[in-house]
């Protein structure tokens, strides 16, 4: 590689050497981030910055060999779109010129300018016989931060429009300014091959900048530069995060289980008239140690068909009296249809107390039984030896045929809420099932 000449920051004094010496027009101050034009004679400053534009990725200066060529990192720019953040490093070789490497995150590409441009041919782009088709509708890309020396004047703030087309693999990306476009081919390239080229370590993160920054959320983006950042996560990343889920998962469950253990039981049963008077029973009396508990109760019957008995629960505080209430069914059908016979519901319920207070509390449950099809509004009124009609309204306790229905209830000061583990399961999840949904779009 030849040697560049060397010129003084007029803005800090520091002395930058410039690698592509009679090419390039733009330096970015490493020192202290002033943006200089050194095609001017007396390196004129274009503009200062606060924060000096050090701790890059892959730091300028820094000589890799990508397919049997040897280039050194000269300049680099951060640029964004709204919803994705990426850093473009120019790489230079003065017998083979410029070349790019793009970061986004983990993911590079290697990108060389094209001079035989393709040709647009409505949604897709002919080049060299094949056709790449647009990954998207053109959009206007900004340009955060610039670093190091560019073979033209480039700013924060610059605008382009840009778009890439695509053929399996391969990509080409386009970018018009000023009524000009630039086209350049992008080669994917492994961060384990940057890493080996350049001799990086530890590993590049998507922090490119390196300056401890979240550069990535964007202005007035909000939340669409997370959600960018996130579509270009990679494999691995997505993969730290599902075991990090899981080992959290495993965690609540031991947790939540161990929690759950009751620490007190109570039984009774009752027996209840079909169709006939509300029962009411006390289960038995239930008393919470810790701050908050849950309380599960349970509700077992024996054989029987076509009937549903309503269970309203209450749990009373014996010192202030109020009273949480809750509603469960026992229920089981039965029949036959065009398709065959079929059954539906069970012979047991649960019903679960999210959060009882610490306190002594009365178990009470409120039962009636019914029968399916319902009997008759007033069966006195049904001439001798007749039943009541499949489809008659009931009226409760107008219709008690002597059938009573047995249902053991067991109340448990504890409780694991399964429910909970479901909804931590989807937060921890859904992100990288959205990932890779993304990824495999």
């Amino acid at each position: 590689m030849s040697a560049g000449r060397a010129i003084t920051c007029p803005s800090c004094g520091g002395s930058i050497a410039i690698k592509a010496a009679g090419h390039s027009v733009t330096l970015g101050c490493q020192y202290c981030g002033a943006l200089l034009d050194v095609a001017h004679p007396d390196v004129a400053i274009i503009a200062k910055y606060r924060t000096a534009l050090q701790g890059l990725t892959l730091p300028l200066g820094t000589r890799g060999t990508l397919f049997g060529t040897e280039w050194e990192a000269i300049g680099a720019l951060a640029r964004n779109d709204g919803d994705a953040y990426w850093t473009e490093f120019l790489l230079f070789n003065p017998y083979a010129g410029y070349r790019w490497l793009v970061q986004s995150e983990d993911d590079w590409q290697f990108g060389t300018m094209l001079l035989d441009r393709p040709v647009v041919d409505g949604e897709s782009a002919v080049w060299r016989g094949s056709r790449y088709t647009i990954d998207y509708d053109p959009v206007s890309t900004t340009t955060d931060r610039v670093v190091g020396e560019f073979y033209w004047r480039v700013q924060a703030g610059d605008l382009v429009t840009a778009s890439t087309y695509s053929s399996g693999n391969d990509m080409l990306s386009a970018e018009w300014t000023d009524g000009e476009i630039n086209w350049t081919q992008l080669v994917s390239l492994s961060a384990g091959n940057i890493h080996a080229a350049f001799g990086l370590s530890p590993p590049a993160s998507f922090d490119a900048w390196g300056d401890g920054t979240d550069d990535d959320d964007g202005g007035g983006a909000g939340g669409l530069g997370f959600l960018g950042r996130a579509q270009r996560m990679g494999g691995p990343d997505v993969m730290a995060m599902v075991l990090m889920g899981i080992v959290t998962l495993i965690a609540s469950l031991f947790v939540m289980v161990g929690f759950g253990v009751a620490t007190q039981s109570v039984e009774n049963t009752v027996n209840v008239a079909v169709d006939g008077a509300e029962q009411s029973l006390k289960i038995g009396t239930l008393t919470i140690d810790r701050s908050y508990q849950p309380v599960t109760i349970n509700a077992r019957s024996g054989s029987f068909d076509n009937r549903w008995i309503d269970l309203d629960y209450m749990l009373v505080d014996r010192a202030t009296q109020r009273a949480h209430t809750a509603y469960g069914v026992v229920e089981r059908y039965s029949g036959t249809d065009s398709d065959g016979p079929w059954t539906e519901g069970s012979y047991s319920a649960t019903v679960k107390f999210s959060a009882i207070p610490r306190g002594t509390y009365d178990v009470v449950v409120d039962a009636q039984a019914h029968a399916w099809p319902a009997p008759l509004t007033n069966p006195a009124n049904q001439p001798p030896g007749t039943e009541p009609g499949p489809w008659d309204i009931k009226q409760p306790g107008s219709w008690d045929s002597g059938e009573r229905i047995e249902v053991h209830f067991q109340a448990d000061a504890g409780g694991v809420l399964w429910g909970n583990l479901w909804l931590e399961m989807a937060l921890l999840f859904g992100l990288p099932a959205i990932i890779l949904w993304w990824r495999a779009d």
